[in-house]
């Protein structure tokens, strides 16, 4: 025999509640469409003229992250299951770790090509050096581990939610965007923002169906066989 279904009812998301999760994303894939162009073999070549706008866009960055830790929290919070529950889990390592390597990549960078351009011009060389070391380096550069670690968390924070959409009974398309929201890690444009805004539709899509029919979804199933 099978016995009844543990269920929850998924409520509508409030006015606030969508407005942060369409809201954030959109406002930093608007920021992000303001990256300068970096070439990670000549980096103080390529922001010596446009530091100004590299550290507005990192400082911008850093309060996103945390918004984005929010805005995919309160998109699973209330789902039941393994996957809602992996995706809540990562969302704290994906804040701490890539804050981390933000902070280093987009403000101690701009930092020192702000004092590269300060410097007399024999020191320069050797601050430029300096950056390309900095990017360089195995825990905090462009491919080190603050990025590994806070890249792998919001990715399987994200397919993890998508999982937990669909077990949710979630329209196909939100599942599909939650997914290819995934790319956010890469943020420069147009990899970043269009990332972003397959988050934002995402969350407008379940927002919506939620509204037409709020949902009630089995939160354990348990079977038993009767023995003759």
């Amino acid at each position: 025999m099978t016995a009844p279904d543990r269920r929850i009812e998924l409520r509508p998301l409030t006015r606030a509640q969508i407005a942060v999760l369409v809201g954030v994303p959109l406002a930093w894939a608007a920021l992000l469409w303001f990256h300068p162009d970096v070439d990670p073999d000549g980096v103080y070549e390529d922001l010596r003229d446009q530091v100004d706008t590299y550290l507005v866009v990192h400082v911008g960055t850093l309060f996103f992250i945390g918004l984005m830790g929010v805005a995919l929290y309160l998109l699973v919070r209330d789902l039941p299951g393994r996957a809602a529950t992996i995706s809540r889990l990562a969302i704290g390592p994906f804040v701490l770790f890539y804050a981390a390597w933000e902070t280093v990549i987009g403000l101690a960078i701009g930092v020192l090509v702000q004092h590269a351009n300060d410097a007399p011009a024999r020191e320069r060389p050797a601050v430029a050096d300096a950056i390309q070391a900095v990017g360089g380096n195995v825990i905090i550069g462009d491919a080190g581990i603050l990025l590994a670690v806070g890249a792998l968390a919001w990715i399987t924070a994200v397919i993890a939610a998508a999982v937990a959409l669909h077990g949710a009974g979630a329209p196909l398309l939100a599942v599909i965007l939650v997914g290819l929201s995934a790319v956010v890690v890469s943020h420069p444009p147009p990899i970043g923002p269009v990332g972003l805004v397959c988050f934002a539709a995402a969350a407008g899509v379940v927002a919506i169906s939620r509204r037409a029919s709020p949902g009630v979804v089995p939160t354990a199933r348990r079977s038993t066989t009767a023995s003759s």
